[in-house]
């Protein structure tokens, strides 16, 4: 009965992770390669030789960060995949995978519509861009406590489950942008308007369950908050007293439709040449908020809820039965408090790039990237160092191959750009699967990063009206 109720109470603040985010990126390794047509979105003062168009496959952007495996939580069991709660997967072994805190993150920025072109603004040339992005951050943070908590096993009655965060956001962004060199200096910016769908935030500041006799007791500090036009939500009487309202967790409803907030931020860049063989780089991108209407707001502030569980037939009843019991048990006293505060407002992850390009004097057509690069979202805080490799041996082919140490460990990445005279493709990677067992899971962290995308090239500005 102990284990079944601590697998219970660990699997509610579990999912809480799935509300989550996590910093959203482009390709690094393309950051030095030439004739990358998405090379501004890294940095505002990098420009095209030619003018492009772009639809919805010209900039296909996906990955994943983390600093555990898939491997760590699922394991082959008689030809299928069992989860770390099997009771044949050791709770040592599990163990020893594991962090003391464990991060896990998915984002994704899908273009939609994009064009670059060169045009004269007071007689100096300058690279205009516009585009239209669909993005999503997803992260969470995951204590050690809470996954010793689920195995079990253990001879603790009192498990602290603090410290779990999580959330998600999905929004529309219409960016515009434009670079102008000044002899050895380029500098480039873009504005961007935002559009919030959703976002869900979660967060376990404080949670302790302790085992007394035929009874849990828990103890938790948190809150929840949610914003956008197709999320509702009611309330129902408090499970202490009757004298006050608290969410309804079974009542929120949830649709991919609608307008949640609305915010802005801008990106800069500046490039100088120092000579023909060295030029230095730096920019910082996403430096901006969002305002959300939250329809979901509530609160719990350390109240001591008790849950029963001797009326529970652990013996004879399936394990999906106790599970399911023991979850009705728990909703029905942990509860959070609608708060009044309707607006938010949240900043983004700020991105930050700092590089240095260093061309072979003997072969110009090769160059050494270094890139430092930061990136702090609302949980997790990602930094990394990359080197690069960069060649272009034809006209219309560019290549490079990076190795990087980033806080989830080591990543190999390379990027191959194909530059013809009417369209470029490119597909690049800052990071793949490549130890993974016989399932195909990551054996250690689940890092990949992949970007694809085809583009049509111009060789005229798109608004310039023939003579």
């Amino acid at each position: 009965m102990k284990n079944s109720i601590k697998i219970i109470l660990a699997s509610f603040a579990f999912l809480t992770t799935v509300y989550s985010e996590c910093p959203a990126q482009d390709l690094q390794s393309g950051y030095f390669i030439d004739n990358y047509s998405y090379a501004y979105r890294l940095n505002p003062a990098f420009t095209n030789k030619k003018n492009f168009i772009g639809g919805v496959l010209s900039n296909v952007n996906a990955g994943t960060n983390s600093n555990v495996g898939l491997s760590t939580f699922f394991y082959p069991r008689d030809g299928k995949l069992a989860t770390f709660m099997h009771p044949s997967v050791d709770r040592d072994e599990f163990l020893s995978k594991l962090h003391k805190n464990n991060k896990i993150g998915v984002n994704v920025n899908y273009n939609l519509a994009s064009v670059g072109y060169w045009t004269k603004i007071r007689d100096r040339d300058v690279f205009q861009t516009f585009d239209i992005s669909l993005r999503n951050n997803t992260s969470a943070k995951i204590p050690y406590g809470l996954l010793d908590f689920m195995k079990g096993g253990g001879e603790s009655f009192v498990y602290d489950l603090s410290h779990v965060y999580g959330y998600t956001r999905t929004f529309l962004e219409f960016t515009s942008g434009g670079a102008v060199k000044f002899d050895k200096l380029t500098l480039g910016a873009r504005a961007k308007f935002i559009l919030g769908n959703n976002k869900i935030n979660m967060k376990v500041h404080h949670m302790v369950a302790e085992l007394n006799g035929l009874s849990w007791s828990v103890q938790s500090y948190g809150s929840i908050t949610g914003a956008g036009g197709g999320i509702h939500n009611k309330t129902k009487k408090g499970a202490l007293s009757d004298e006050y309202d608290a969410l309804d967790l079974d009542g929120i409803k949830w649709s991919p439709l609608g307008l949640g907030g609305v915010g802005g931020a801008v990106d800069l860049g500046v490039k100088y040449e120092i000579n023909d063989y060295i030029n230095v780089s730096a920019s910082v991108i996403d430096l901006g908020f969002i305002v959300w209407r939250n329809k979901v707001n509530a609160i719990n502030l350390g109240e001591t809820y008790i849950i029963q569980i001797d009326d529970i037939d652990s013996e004879t009843g399936s394990i999906y039965s106790v599970v399911n019991n023991v979850i009705n048990k728990f909703k029905s006293v942990y509860e959070f408090i609608p708060g009044k505060k309707n607006f938010t407002t949240q900043s983004l992850s700020i991105n930050a790039n700092i590089g240095a390009e260093f061309k072979l004097p003997f072969y110009k057509k090769m160059s050494i990237g270094i890139l430092g690069s930061t990136r702090n979202s609302h949980i997790n805080r990602y930094s990394e160092i990359r080197m690069s490799l960069n060649t272009s041996p034809l006209k219309w082919l560019s290549l490079s191959l990076t190795g990087a140490y980033t806080s989830f460990g080591w990543e190999v990445g390379g990027m191959v750009n194909v530059y013809a005279k009417k369209f470029s493709a490119y597909l690049g990677t800052d990071s793949y699967y490549f130890n993974m067992n016989s399932q195909f899971l990551p054996i250690h962290e689940a890092n990949a990063h992949v970007v694809f995308g085809v583009n049509y090239l111009l060789t005229r500005n798109p608004f310039k009206r023939r003579r």
